[in-house]
């Protein structure tokens, strides 16, 4: 499986590396060119970005999965959520992770909440849903970064292999 990061806006270099290195087991990883912000479309309250606008980004990048990386803050008003780390098209090729709330703690925690972030919602684009009955499965809803901290950066043997059965597919 091709997986290329896609930058959307400014977003770090080394930051997009070390996100890098820790996806290769999800096969070969590439990172684009940054591209520019889409057209701002806020959710209500806080001026955040509709998580759903990246579609736009990301449909238009080469990879079997594409995962936007940005550093604004993402909403999915659909779903009720004002604030949200991340957001994926459900057995699409496409998610995007903000890093807009990781880094307030060092850059060791910011790599290491969006490494977790980002396999959450490539998760999510294989067909898993959350893992509410495991807090430690990388699948697990995360509502704080208290959650996030706690998870691990896999998943559990149920996501895993399911997650597996998409990954051969997509390699035949």
């Amino acid at each position: 499986m091709i997986l290329t990061l896609q930058p959307v806006g400014r977003v770090d270099a080394s930051v997009l590396q070390r996100i890098g290195f820790a996806l290769a087991p999800f096969g070969e990883v590439r990172i684009a060119r940054e591209k520019p912000l889409p057209r701002p479309t806020f959710g209500p309250g806080p001026k955040r970005y509709r998580a759903a606008t990246f579609d736009r980004v990301c449909k238009s990048t080469d990879g079997d999965r594409v995962l936007a990386i940005t550093n604004v803050e993402l909403c999915d008003p659909e779903l009720g959520l004002t604030l949200v780390f991340g957001h994926a098209d459900i057995h699409g090729r496409w998610a995007v992770v903000s890093l807009s709330q990781f880094g307030a703690d060092g850059e060791t925690k910011l790599i290491e909440r969006a490494v977790k972030t980002a396999v959450h919602e490539l998760g999510h684009t294989l067909g898993l849903g959350h893992h509410d009955a495991n807090p430690e499965c990388v699948m697990f809803f995360s509502e704080k970064l208290a959650d996030t901290d706690r998870k691990g950066r896999g998943f559990c043997p149920e996501c895993s292999e399911l997650a597996k059965l998409t990954l051969s597919r997509l390699q035949t």
